[in-house]
């Protein structure tokens, strides 16, 4: 099994924001990168936390998928999405395990102002999340 035969489970979750499916998505020693945080979050339950507040911060009606690339246990994935007026351009860099779970998620947004956009929202999504 390959990357590619894990992808599905992730677009499942996002296509439908189904958090719940997370819980058997995510490994228990995930790590997590944020392009707003400075250091890698390790952990299931806070790995979960940060995906579900990045599904309410990224206006999830506007954001697309446009290119995927799986090369053996990894997926990157190109997005789009507008939040607010800010055209926000990304990447989703994914690392599975043989059981399909996700091992390693790091996100990379662009440009400057869409980080400062995303920063901002996901401030108020955690706020919420607690």
């Amino acid at each position: 099994m390959q990357a590619k035969d894990f992808i599905h489970k992730w677009h499942e979750v996002v296509n439908a924001s189904e958090m719940k499916k997370l819980d058997q998505l995510i490994s228990e020693g995930a790590v997590f990168s944020s392009p707003v945080v400075f250091k890698p979050l390790v952990g299931k339950e806070i790995t979960k936390m940060y995906l579900a507040a990045a599904g309410q911060s990224f206006n999830m009606e506007k954001f697309l998928y446009t290119k995927e690339i799986h090369d053996g246990m990894y997926s990157v994935l190109e997005f789009e999405t507008f939040i607010d007026d800010i055209s926000v351009n990304g990447v989703d860099m994914i690392e599975w395990n043989s059981d399909g779970q996700i091992v390693d998620f790091k996100v990379m947004i662009r440009p400057y102002q869409a980080v400062q956009k995303v920063q901002e929202k996901m401030i108020e999504a955690l706020e919420g999340l607690n």
